[in-house]
């Protein structure tokens, strides 16, 4: 009785994304007809994610042409990826099923959930080692490349910063905004370490006038601030760009950073065939095709896409990119967190 209570304690405080790796060696027909058995997927993301309720209805109609399926996509606006990957998390804790069958988010959030192992390489021919992560638990969706966010009026030619110190030029006193969590600063860390991004935090906020979140970029366009140190991804500045608006966005050159959206299967899915084929599907050709067109994201790894090549531009301009990792955070979770939240005391000015 004793050892069975200390072998539950022991599973109680074990984070849930380390428990035992089942890895589902389901072939691909295997999915299918249990998708087929599923009939629906339950899905929900943010707005500005993956296109929102009308990108939802083009994966929708191009994933069931794919696989020859007829589910029907019932999608639901979705909170934060913050609250919602907790959401999920107390879900499972709870025994109850998740409120989505494929969970969008960055590595911090996937970091910390229960989630489904799939053999996907073995399953997908598409899919390759590099785009997996986590114990086969995630797979790398899209990559997103941190930079900055600047009004093309009023930052033009050789003003436009190259390195992330040419952002603490007295001319651009009173004219930076910056975000309330510290978006990319803990990234920043891992290259440069947390004494040098902290030392360099404590001359960056005397520039900043204002804290705004990714893509608030009208405020930008409008010239309420010059730029936007560090943004999220350049995405929603490519898209205000495309629009017409005066933004633009660029990634510093000593400060080459690679980050990923993730999808991923809860452990909890009601519909978790449906679901790995949706995950599958996402990496496939048709499947960054959708991604880049509601939302100007796509994946490094996947052949012939829009962020492959600028990527590829970048290093031929003398960016060094590092990756930041589900496992990386996983192995330091607790590390990251502190310095994340020292990071967001300081741009407060506290």
């Amino acid at each position: 009785m004793a050892r069975s209570k200390f072998m539950l304690a022991l599973l109680m405080a074990i984070p849930l994304g380390t428990l035992g790796t089942v890895v589902s060696a389901q072939t691909r027909a295997q999915l299918i007809e249990g998708a087929k058995k599923e009939g629906q997927l339950i899905l929900s993301w943010g707005t500005g994610t993956m296109g929102g309720i009308e990108g939802a209805a083009t994966l929708e109609k191009a994933f069931n042409k794919a696989y020859g399926l007829n589910l029907q996509f019932k999608y639901t606006p979705g909170p934060a990826m913050p609250q919602f990957a907790s959401r999920i998390i107390q879900e499972a804790k709870a025994g109850q099923p998740a409120s989505t069958d494929l969970f969008v988010g960055s590595e911090n959030h996937v970091a910390r959930m229960s989630l489904k192992s799939v053999d996907w390489t073995k399953t997908f021919n598409h899919i390759t080692a590099p785009m997996i992560d986590f114990d086969n638990k995630v797979l790398i969706v899209t990559t997103r490349t941190p930079g900055f966010t600047f009004n093309s009026k009023m930052v033009v030619g050789k003003d436009i910063p190259q390195r992330v110190e040419d952002v603490l030029n007295p001319k651009w006193k009173g004219k930076i905004a910056s975000t309330p969590y510290a978006a990319s600063f803990d990234r920043l860390a891992m290259i440069w370490g947390e004494e040098k991004t902290t030392a360099f935090l404590e001359k960056f906020v005397k520039q900043v006038t204002g804290l705004i979140r990714c893509g608030e970029d009208d405020r930008i366009a409008a010239g309420e601030f010059a730029m936007l140190v560090f943004n999220c991804d350049l995405a929603a500045p490519q898209e205000a760009k495309e629009k017409g608006g005066p933004v633009d966005g660029q990634v510093f050159r000593d400060a080459g950073i690679l980050s990923y959206w993730y999808v991923t299967v809860p452990s909890n899915a009601r519909n978790a065939n449906a679901a790995t084929l949706l995950a599958a599907f996402l990496l496939s050709k048709e499947g960054q095709d959708i991604l880049y067109n509601t939302e100007r994201s796509s994946s490094h790894l996947v052949k012939g896409t829009p962020m492959q090549k600028f990527v590829a531009e970048q290093e031929k301009r003398g960016v060094k990119f590092t990756a930041y990792s589900v496992s990386e955070v996983f192995k330091n979770a607790e590390e990251h967190s502190r310095i994340r939240q020292k990071f967001q005391k300081i741009l407060a000015g506290n």
